[in-house]
């Protein structure tokens, strides 16, 4: 039976990767470098790589920690201007507080995802959250979600992570966890071969599948 559900943030229940994708554009072209959607999706989203992998693949002269720090300052103006949830999201949770422990495992930083989930007023729903700062490697490791069901003293075959991107999935499977694919827009050509189900939104979830995986 699953007890426990470990839900993504951004993609998921937030949708954020836009201004994700915004914020890291504008400090990019202010440097003079170029970032097209489909390099953010893949180099992001996908492989859940970061800036420093992106400026050692690019071969930039730019020192990663600007990039980090300035496009986190535009990031937060942009969560608290125009964050807005995912379809079905707030309804999900409603549905699933007090039937299930509801668990969060975001790669985003501490900073970014308290923000997000402040201003939806989703902090409440979850019995433990966890950022890129609790765990050395983020999805498609499996440790954020190990490091979750540790905290929470519950055994991976008990748990079941939702997730948007290939790379949750695949840390999912990494951890003997089953999984729920909804891809969005930024994630619809992902592979999602190793998940339990797939479903096109958050509408199609309720306590009665889950209780069926």
């Amino acid at each position: 039976m699953i007890s426990m559900v470990i839900f993504d943030l951004d993609g998921l229940l937030a949708d954020t990767e836009k201004l994700h994708r915004g914020a890291y554009k504008e400090v990019f072209s202010s440097l003079g470098v170029d970032l097209s959607d489909e390099e953010y999706e893949d180099h992001w989203i996908r492989w859940g790589k970061g800036i420093d992998d992106f400026v050692e693949q690019r071969n930039l002269d730019i020192e990663p920690e600007l990039i980090r720090r300035n496009k986190a300052l535009l990031y937060g103006q942009m969560v608290r201007s125009e964050v807005k949830p995912m379809p079905g999201a707030r309804e999900l949770l409603d549905s699933l507080r007090g039937r299930k422990t509801l668990t969060l495992a975001t790669s985003s930083y501490p900073r970014d995802a308290y923000n997000v989930l402040d201003t939806l007023g989703f902090m409440d729903f979850f019995t433990y959250i966890a950022t890129k700062g609790n765990v050395e490697r983020i999805k498609p490791y499996p440790d954020i979600f190990l490091h979750v069901a540790g905290e929470m003293k519950t055994p991976p075959e008990q748990c079941v992570v939702i997730e948007d991107a290939e790379k949750g999935i695949l840390a999912a499977d990494a951890a003997g966890m089953k999984s729920i694919a909804v891809p969005n827009e930024h994630t619809k050509s992902n592979d999602f071969s190793k998940a339990t189900v797939v479903l096109n939104s958050l509408d199609e979830i309720n306590c009665e599948l889950i209780d069926q995986l």
